[in-house]
């Protein structure tokens, strides 16, 4: 496997990529967009920073590409939804970089209030203009977080330790939870009137974005300073303008910005305002740190399918993961099993049971089950990214229920699917040595393996039928490996499921199917 680092990445990184065996690295420095695209389609796997623009036209030349890494947070540089769609899995590294953006924001605020640029600039022009720079102590002022989250927490814990007074606000974090943290919980209206210095650490969504914008800043105090060290996009940079000039802004500090580098933007003419190219997570020990992260990350999904800070795909920890496992391959063998049994899909269901099963993380074992159904009807690529969007784009609904109840196992899957004038269950189970069984198709009860080639035969429960199966199978040179064999408690119908040693032809199946109490004949592969 081959991959392309674009953005540079820190040695400790480097080299548990380039150690890793079977893996081929590329580090070219710096390339331009049109040199990345002329190149991608040779790798597997791509890794960039903030630089590099993962756009839909580069993911649709990237062939064989499946997994993009983000090394750092913000992933507005990469279309997630071209990337799920190609079935390309996308993943950051939140929290590696996290105490150094914190500082930063700190180190901004400080600077900030005390002139500190400006005063340096000052200096080397060989004036000594005391006077002009009088700061602002940030001791019992009032500083407004917008964002609580990994690095928002760590700014509001330092600013709490200067004895500032921490107003928060996050829609995902409850009160309770902000009060644990040492904040004040408020809404985004009451934080903006009431802040003296306000910090934004969200992530730029449509929701987020100008988040702070002319109706919010006509909302603040008089004299209000905004630090942004998150993304490029949270303030609408026009209104920050003008509140700057007007000076119902104190001030401002800026680290990102909408359009980078902001050449031209008539923010950077402004006295009142500081700025720094987009430094937030570049310390030596935040690269390292993400570094590391990124490369073990991808490790981890390239060599034992191991998902962690997935974009697009549930994340699966390595402790759950040895779990979950067994159950994954159930679940992609029985729901391949149905989905070659029943081609016009319009409803799946699906039921976890027991106590074991039910504590690990669901959504990677629905989402593998999408793409065991898919796999069998569908001639594109289908894998566990892009199974879900193709369930939707079919128009098939699935829906999951679990439940502690396990019937003697420790995890059962039920697998239910609906199509035209069809509807068939089938429920799998772990057994001791994580082997796989089916033990129930529709009514009947059986434990078969679910494996290889078997051929799954309904019929009338006569005299003479098993051994006419054998005996056909016989004359066309089809070796039985093993049959689990079921009937109905009335005892009027059978099921035969018989695992065969290569595929049965099609002159078999005729002659089988043409037995007049054999009511129907399918071959499933798995």
């Amino acid at each position: 496997m081959k991959m392309l680092i674009c953005d540079g990445m820190h040695q400790s990184g480097l080299e548990l990529l380039q150690q890793a065996a079977g893996l081929e690295v590329d580090c070219p420095k710096q390339p331009s967009a049109e040199q990345v695209a002329e190149i991608i389609a040779d790798y597997d796997a791509l890794v960039v920073r903030s630089r590099t623009k993962v756009t839909a036209a580069l993911i649709e030349r990237a062939k064989k590409l499946k997994v993009i890494g983000r090394a750092g947070t913000g992933v507005d540089n990469i279309d997630i939804g071209a990337a799920s769609s190609r079935g390309i899995l996308v993943m950051n590294t939140p929290g590696a970089n996290a105490m150094a953006a914190a500082e930063h924001t700190l180190a901004m605020m400080l600077a900030l209030s005390r002139h500190i640029p400006q005063a340096t600039q000052s200096l080397r022009e060989g004036r000594w203009d005391k006077k002009q720079f009088m700061g602002t102590e940030l001791y019992h002022q009032t500083l407004g977080v917008i964002g609580l989250g990994r690095i928002g927490s760590i700014v509001a814990d330092r600013a709490l330790g200067m004895k500032m007074l921490v107003l928060s606000h996050d829609p995902h974090i409850l009160p309770e939870t902000a009060a644990i943290m040492g904040t004040e919980w408020v809404s985004l209206e009451e934080l903006l009137a009431r802040s003296d210095y306000i910090t934004l650490h969200v992530p730029k969504t449509a929701e987020t974005e100008n988040v702070i914008n002319r109706e919010a800043i006509a909302r603040m105090k008089p004299g209000v300073r905004i630090i942004n060290c998150a993304r490029g996009g949270l303030l609408d940079e026009r209104a920050l303008y003008e509140g700057l000039v007007e000076g119902k802004i104190a001030g401002a500090a800026l680290d990102v910005f909408a359009e980078e580098p902001p050449t031209g933007n008539p923010l950077l003419q402004l006295p009142n305002a500081i700025f720094t190219p987009h430094l937030g997570a570049s310390s030596v020990q935040a690269q390292a740190n993400v570094a590391r992260a990124i490369a073990g990350q991808i490790l981890d999904y390239l060599q034992q399918g191991v998902i962690r800070n997935a974009l697009n795909f549930p994340s699966i920890s390595p402790k759950a993961h040895e779990k979950i496992k067994p159950y994954m391959l159930l679940a992609e063998r029985l729901a391949h099993f149905q989905g070659q049994l029943c081609r016009q899909l319009q409803r799946v269901e699906i039921e976890y049971s027991g106590t074991e099963l039910t504590e690990l993380p669901l959504p990677p074992l629905t989402q593998t089950i999408a793409k065991g159904l898919l796999d069998p009807i569908l001639a594109e690529q289908v894998n566990l990214v892009n199974a879900p969007l193709l369930m939707e784009q079919r128009k098939i609904k699935l829906v999951s229920t679990k439940t502690s109840e396990s019937h003697g196992y420790t995890g059962l899957i039920t697998l239910k699917v609906h199509g035209q004038d069809l509807e068939r269950s089938a429920t799998g189970a772990v057994f001791p040595g994580n082997e796989i069984r089916l033990i129930r198709l529709n009514t009947y009860r059986l434990e078969a393996e679910l494996e290889g080639v078997n051929l799954l035969i309904q019929n009338l429960d006569k005299p003479g039928v098993i051994g006419f199966i054998g005996s056909t199978l016989g004359d066309h040179q089809v070796n039985i490996a093993n049959m689990h064999l079921s009937r109905t408690p009335e005892r009027d119908r059978a099921i035969a499921i018989i695992r065969l040693d290569a595929q049965a032809p099609e002159p078999a199946l005729t002659a089988l199917r043409n037995h007049p109490s054999i009511l129907s004949v399918e071959q499933v592969i798995l």
